[in-house]
């Protein structure tokens, strides 16, 4: 007599509630442990591990387009998506069949495959393009996306007529962000004499853009915007907002407009007084007045994070800044007025200590006009060991302090006696960033073997050592970065600390605390 095969536990739930305990899991990449723990997992997770998409390498995406064709009905769970072909553009043609496809060359018919099947990804809410030539079909893509929020083109180039004559303002997105981008060569046509039109009797329409990524630029415009990040590629507000012809085209600040970051390109070499006033090409110094004047014009702006706000020769009229000002990040003297008149909680000092200890007489400064100050960041060009006495005795609200800077930092005895001597006076303190910069300016952060001592077995015991000296006085601590390639993180209180490493350090302060 044949028995009915025991289950575990795992096979005992129904599949339905396996689906919606994988739907609920934050990162998609979290499930490939679980996909090859067995056959149903694999089967069950398919989907779950398809709704954020990586397609970056041809050979990769061939093989994952092979499980779209055995798994039909996954399209409608795809959530974000990052497209990057190395430069390879996905071409105007229309693609209907999968005859039509499979009779072009094969790099062909990857770009009709891809292309077709992003088609289908109707409910993307994140789309990314990194390294690509962007035509108006992208364009049209983008448009055709109903429950887009997020979108973001890094290192692409544009087709001249990739976005001519669109209107972005209607789009659905709510964070943009454009960096390293470029106009692709542009056709040049026989019309003798349209450069002399302008002197002639004003045109119905309103003049087109001089600048080939203007148009591109006008995805800025899309009225439900909440946050734009932007580097000196993408000077949106000298070329949309400012240009004479942005009223006409309803080129206006977004209302809902919230968050505004401008992606760093230096760090330490910015301070020095050789560097030039356009830090990162682009036309002047960018991002100048546009950006205080754009500021002016966005009455619910909440954060702004720039290396330059307004030239030296610029007044800045409180009256004009955003009202719901919160969050504030600029070079020291800006900082200063911003916090003089505005209700900031969180404040980045950026090119402090040029001139003595300017840094330090600031903090007195800031704490006279905000005690309550929840975030405070500061850059450096030299470490000076009172900068944690003059924190912990001003900010006693303080939830996040950050601390960058150059040259030689502090001494193991100073590490060490950092939480019971200063940081136990700041009860609501979580996260504590204290670290070099990296030379040369850049982001890529330094991977050392140890801290202090080298007779450690590695820098995470090292770290996990000093942290454990820190428990008591700081319970509530659950990030510490001592080294720019290193954080040690942990859930809650009495959890382990863990090393995390990172590829890269942020070129854009979010001021979160």
């Amino acid at each position: 007599m044949e028995t009915d095969p025991v289950l575990s536990a795992a096979e005992k739930i129904p599949a339905e509630v396996w689906l919606e305990i994988f739907q609920q899991v934050p990162q998609s990449s979290d499930l490939h442990s679980l996909s090859v723990a067995s056959r149903r997992f694999r089967d069950l997770t398919t989907r779950a591990i398809h709704r954020d998409l990586a397609w970056v390498n041809p050979f990769h995406i061939t093989q994952n387009l092979v499980v779209w064709q055995k798994n039909e009905g996954m399209e409608n769970f795809v959530r974000s998506l990052e497209v990057g072909l190395g430069g390879l553009e996905l071409k105007t043609r229309k693609y209907t069949t999968l005859r039509d496809i499979t009779s072009l060359p094969p790099m062909e018919q990857l770009r009709g495959t891809l292309l077709t099947r992003i088609r289908t990804f109707i409910n993307l809410s994140s789309l990314t393009f990194t390294d690509m030539s962007i035509r108006s079909e992208h364009f049209a893509l983008i448009h055709s996306l109903s429950q887009l929020r997020s979108l973001r083109f890094d290192s692409c180039m544009f087709d001249h007529k990739a976005a001519q004559d669109v209107n972005n303002k209607h789009l659905p997105i709510t964070e943009l962000t454009l960096r390293s981008i470029r106009p692709g060569p542009r056709v040049r046509t026989h019309v003798p004499h349209v450069v002399h039109f302008a002197h002639l009797a004003a045109p119905v329409l309103p003049p087109s853009p001089s600048d080939p990524l203007a148009w591109v630029l006008s995805l800025a415009v899309a009225h439900n915007l909440k946050t734009l990040t932007v580097d000196t590629t993408a000077d949106v507000f000298r070329l949309v907002f400012s240009v004479s012809s942005a009223q006409a085209r309803g080129w206006t600040v977004p209302a809902s407009m919230e968050n505004v970051y401008i992606v760093r390109e230096y760090t330490v070499t910015a301070w020095e007084p050789e560097q030039p006033a356009n830090w990162g090409g682009g036309h002047g110094a960018f991002p100048d007045m546009h950006l205080y004047h754009f500021c002016s014009r966005a009455p619910n702006l909440k954060t702004v994070s720039t290396p330059l706000f307004a030239s030296a020769q610029m007044t800045i009229a409180p009256e004009l800044l955003p009202p719901a000002l919160d969050r504030f990040a600029a070079p020291l003297e800006t900082a200063l007025f911003v916090a003089a008149v505005r209700d900031v909680r969180a404040l980045g000092l950026l090119k402090c200590g040029l001139k003595g200890r300017e840094g330090l007489a600031a903090l007195a400064d800031i704490a006279r006009w905000r005690p309550r100050l929840k975030m405070l960041l500061m850059e450096v060009k030299t470490w000076d060991p009172e900068i944690a006495s003059a924190v912990t005795l001003h900010f006693k609200e303080l939830r996040r302090l950050k601390v960058v800077y150059d040259g030689a930092g502090p001494d193991e005895k100073y590490i060490v006696s950092l939480a019971p001597d200063y940081l136990a006076q700041l009860p609501d303190l979580h996260t504590v960033e204290m670290y070099r910069l990296p030379a040369h300016g850049g982001f890529t952060p330094v991977y050392p073997t140890h801290l202090f001592d080298p007779s450690w077995g590695s820098i995470e015991e090292e770290m996990r050592d000093i942290l454990m000296g820190w428990n008591r006085f700081c319970p509530k601590l659950r990030k510490v970065q001592l080294v720019s390639g290193y954080v040690m993180v942990r859930a809650f209180e009495g959890a382990p600390w863990r090393l995390q490493k990172l590829r890269r350090l942020e070129q854009v302060e979010d001021l979160e605390y």
